[in-house]
């Protein structure tokens, strides 16, 4: 008796690199033990994507200031400490349940995630790396 083909799913080459940003993200922000967004006078940067409201981060300060341009001009890279990011953070954005857009730049490549599925993944790079939060 033959069976029927399997059909595979096609995965294209936009997903494969948003795959690969947020993963780089975990590492580097991992490797770093810290997160960076962008604040002015009137506090971190945030935007309305749809109907939710997004946080940008970054993995690395020079990303951050490199976006700091345009309707973001006058911000500042600041720092948020792995201990404040997967603890207080995180949390907090999910009960806002707002999202967090990974590392956006000048042509507009990011990858756009619920807080909670990178708080559980942030935790397990940390465990991986033995590192405690």
């Amino acid at each position: 008796m033959t069976q029927a083909p399997v059909e595979l799913a096609l995965v294209d080459d936009a997903f494969l690199a948003a795959r690969a940003q947020y993963f780089q993200f975990l590492e580097r922000s991992v490797e770093t033990n810290q997160v960076w967004g962008l604040r002015d006078q009137q506090g971190f940067v945030q935007f309305g994507c749809q109907d939710d409201i997004c946080l940008p981060v970054w993995a690395d300060q020079d990303e951050a200031n490199a976006c700091a341009q345009d309707e973001w001009e006058g911000c500042e890279a600041v720092s948020i400490p792995m201990k404040v990011w997967a603890g207080q953070w995180l949390s907090n954005m999910v009960r806002k349940k707002a999202r967090l857009v990974i590392s956006p730049n000048d042509v507009d490549e990011c990858v756009v995630i619920e807080p909670l599925d990178i708080q559980q993944d942030t935790l397990a790079a940390l465990r991986a790396a033995n590192i405690a939060v």
